[in-house]
């Protein structure tokens, strides 16, 4: 019996590749980068049934550069965009979701 290897490729953009904010410039542009790559390979791919994510998160719970202040609880959890992630993986292969954006519910809400 011949086995059949299914492929998923899942590239982790940002909403920042989405719209660009303020001094943002190298980061926005990188995820912009990682969105066209993506659409890119889901047209090359495709064909060959391979399917190509792009995930775009909104802000995500980490000290990312050091900085101080982002422990908040309200934000995404790198959990949440597996589950999202995970969940549309599970489709069938005859659906493609090409980009999704992760965002938080409240991640301004006191915890």
């Amino acid at each position: 019996m011949r086995q059949i290897c299914r492929v998923d490729i899942v590239n982790i953009a940002s909403t920042s590749g989405i719209r660009g904010h303020a001094n943002g410039t190298a980061y926005s542009a990188s995820k912009w980068a990682v969105r066209g790559i993506s659409q890119c390979w889901q047209a090359e791919l495709r064909p060959h049934d391979i399917r190509v994510i792009s995930v775009c998160p909104s802000e995500v719970q980490t000290a990312w550069g050091g900085k101080t202040g982002r422990n908040n609880p309200n934000k995404l959890y790198a959990s949440d965009i597996a589950d999202a992630i995970l969940s549309t993986l599970s489709a069938n292969r005859r659906a493609l979701w090409p980009e999704f954006a992760v965002f938080a519910t409240n991640p301004w809400g006191e915890g």
